[in-house]
């Protein structure tokens, strides 16, 4: 079931995800039914999925979370604040059980109890219910008719009973009957029996139900009738009297042929061919059906040998023959194999199939246009005129040049995912946040639907969080502060995604205090990071670039949101490393907003080729704002600084070869080959020897011991066969 497995872990993450927003959605507007019935249905149809493979405590968290939204959908229950949270709290510990499910197969210790305790968190935050009642009726005579044996152990006690059977699709429903009647608080009995007469084999269809559950509980009624919420249609509970009566004992031997025959049923199934993997999983279900069958019937001893022989496929079939061949007889120890090492987990992504269809027809196309290479080479041999050929030749390049552009970018659409990946953390983000300041905040996204690569959205999701915490934390008022400024108590943070000439942009906006640029002077001058006369120099735009500065922040205390003066920072290397920038614009009493631009792509980069000391290198064309040549006697020098005038703005100017460390440009007279750089709102202008040819690369970052080369962002390979290193501008400057 390896295959299927990974199928469930990838659905239950959409699941859990889909769940969450839901239930956003209706703490927002408690009477929108559609969120309560998309947050039902996505836990209901999880609960089917974990009761494919052994997770019963994994099924009984997810059935706690439906109980409580049954609660609600009938009006028996409201949505309040501290059941939100419950339920919220209910979907981490599930995407967390997800996440070592992948890592590890299995479920962390204490996943019972802490199933356990959340379900009883769940009905404090539901508060309780009461239920009379109900008259003993003929559907519960079985109840008069339970061994002698188990009356002595009731003792005639006052019970809960329950017959339940359930519909025969329930499987189709995500239903697990046997689990949910296991799930009965202090369960006293569990009788299972067919609705009806047995069919023949031949006519047997293992995917209806065809079985009865009749259940004696210690526990009041309304907690039983709790468990069964979801199915009220299939199942009575009554409050009875038991009344045992005497039966006659088990025939001899019986219960040891039920177990041998099982045993060699399990035998059976070891011997079954087929891949690796389901031969994987045939074993570890025969190892826990084997230590069930050993440990009802005593048999300890054996069960510690099993554990040493589960390691072992040839021994565990030899261990599970012996145990058929003479069940009393103690079993030698099999020499375990040293265990392989678990695969790592590997990445998904879920394709389009038009997508699919599109790159197969565009091979279709390639394949086509390359057998013609196969007669133009014959044409060649015969002698062919050479005007002919090359004209032949020259059609079969552009039409396989047009099919490789089109492959291309079908490829790169395969990486492509709308931006709503990123945002869905972000309203459970906001919703925590404002309850814990005790602040009103509003989210508003927009552009969800906007794509970019999946590399871009890996990059983009963290510094989002520190964006919209920061808004949360600094930006936006507190009610009375807000009331007091004249604005609504409610604040406003906006999101936005859209996507233009540079690429994909994401906007981060509140109408909050804004910037103070006096204070980010001070700040920024206190900690040395700029002097005194560049401060009162500087203009309120460049004073909010000072923000993304290591360790400014203008915060007046630490919080566990913000205020460390990293986050800030953090977000511009982010953003920079990816080959986009990061702007800023703020006004005090208005708001601030914050667009990060990033490439929709970082598979293939537009570079600007130069040329220093005989060497290529790329330079991200996102980082150029200009390029000219400047006389050198144009060029201002104090001290061992020089600075240039370009488009009437005095630049600082830097040589790329002293950046290298490569010997100067000894050449006197003539001029200068400049680009005009901007790093992240810091203009200025590089020398290079010599301007080249702009163009798209495929950008490998450095590996291993080069790695370490901070100054470059990797290499790539132009069209006739160069190596070409791109440059990492803001490292080396």
């Amino acid at each position: 079931m390896n295959e299927l497995f990974d199928q469930f872990v990838l659905e239950a993450r959409d699941l859990l995800d889909a769940a969450g927003a839901s239930l956003l959605r209706l703490e927002r507007d408690p009477a929108d039914s559609a969120a309560i019935n998309d947050l039902f249905r996505a836990l209901h149809t999880l609960k089917g999925a974990t009761g494919l493979f052994d997770m019963a405590p994994f099924t009984r968290l997810v059935h706690a979370g439906e109980d409580a939204l049954m609660s609600v959908r009938e009006g028996r229950a409201a949505i309040s604040g501290d059941l939100a949270d419950r339920l919220l709290q209910l979907l981490d510990l599930g995407a967390a059980w997800v996440d070592r499910l992948e890592a590890e197969q299995v479920l962390p210790n204490g996943a019972e109890a802490m199933a356990r305790e959340h379900e009883t968190l769940l009905r404090a935050a539901l508060g309780g219910t009461d239920a009379g009642d109900a008259a003993q009726d003929a559907a519960f005579a079985w109840v008069e008719d339970l061994p002698a044996a188990e009356g002595e152990r009731l003792g005639g006690r006052t019970v809960t009973a329950v017959t339940y059977e359930p519909n025969a699709d329930c499987f189709f429903s995500g239903d697990d009957p046997l689990d949910l009647c296991r799930r009965i608080p202090d369960l006293l009995h569990l009788s299972v029996e067919p609705v009806g007469p047995w069919p023949s084999l031949a006519e047997l269809d293992p995917y209806r139900c065809a079985l009865r559950f009749r259940a004696l509980s210690g526990a009041a009624k309304p907690e039983v009738e709790r468990l069964f919420r979801s199915v009220p249609d299939q199942v009575r509970i009554v409050t009875v009297k038991a009344k045992p009566r005497a039966a006659e004992p088990p025939p001899k031997g019986g219960v040891e042929e039920l177990a041998g025959a099982m045993l060699r049923e399990q035998g059976r199934i070891l011997a079954l061919g087929g891949s690796a993997a389901e031969i994987e999983g045939r074993q570890g279900a025969v190892v826990r059906a084997v230590r069930n069958i050993l440990t009802a019937l005593g048999r300890d001893s054996d069960v510690a040998a099993l554990e040493r022989a589960a390691s072992n496929p040839e021994g565990l079939r030899r261990f599970v023959e012996g145990l058929t061949e003479a069940p009393a007889a103690p079993v030698a120890d099999v020499p375990a194999l040293t265990p392989a090492v678990a695969p790592a987990g590997r990445r998904a992504l879920r394709v389009d199939a038009e997508r699919m269809d599109r790159l197969m027809a565009l091979v279709g196309e390639l394949v086509v246009a390359k057998s013609r290479l196969p007669y133009l080479a014959r044409e060649a041999q015969e002698g062919q005129r050479a005007d002919t050929l090359a004209q032949g030749i020259k059609e079969a390049q552009g039409q396989i040049d047009s099919i490789v552009a089109e492959l291309q970018d079908a490829v790169l659409r395969l990486r492509v995912l709308p931006l709503s990946r990123v945002f869905e953390p972000l309203p459970r983000l906001v919703r925590e946040a404002a309850r814990r300041l005790g602040k009103s905040v509003e989210l508003e996204l927009s552009g969800a639907e906007t794509e970019a690569d999946k590399d871009v959205l890996d990059i983009l999701g963290e510094p989002l969080l520190h964006l919209v915490r920061n808004s949360l934390d600094h930006g936006v008022e507190p009610p009375d502060a807000r009331r007091a400024a004249g604005k609504p108590p409610g604040a406003v943070i906006r999101v936005r995604a859209f996507q233009d000439r540079d690429g994909v942009v994401v906007e981060v906006s509140d109408d909050g205090a804004g910037i103070d640029a006096d204070a980010v002077r001070r700040k920024a001058v206190e900690r040395g990071q700029i002097t005194a006369e560049q401060a009162a120099a500087m203009e309120d735009a460049d004073a909010l670039r000072l923000v993304f500065l290591p360790g400014l922040s203008t915060a007046e205390g630490v919080t566990d949101l913000s205020g460390r003066g990293v986050g800030m920072d953090a977000v511009r290397n982010a953003v920079e490393q990816a080959g986009g920038r990061v702007e800023i614009a703020s006004t005090r009493g208005a708001g601030t907003t914050i667009r990060l631009v990033l490439p929709a792509t970082m598979m293939i980069t537009r570079v600007m080729v130069v040329e220093a000391a005989g060497a290529l290198y790329g330079i991200p064309v996102t980082l150029v704002s200009g390029m000219q040549r400047v006389a050198r006697d144009a060029i201002r020098r104090v001290k061992h600084a020089e600075s240039v005038v370009l488009n009437d703005a005095v630049l600082p100017l830097l040589r790329l070869r002293r950046l290298l460390g490569q010997a100067e440009d000894e050449r006197a007279g003539g001029s200068e080959a400049v680009l005009a750089v901007d790093l992240g709102g810091h203009r200025l202008a590089l020398v290079v020897d010599a301007f080249r040819e702009r163009a798209d690369v495929v950008l490998k970052p450095m590996t291993g011991v080069l790695a370490r080369l901070r100054g470059y962002a990797g290499t790539a390979v132009l069209g006739d066969g160069r190596l070409l290193l791109v440059l990492n501008l803001r490292e080396l400057v």
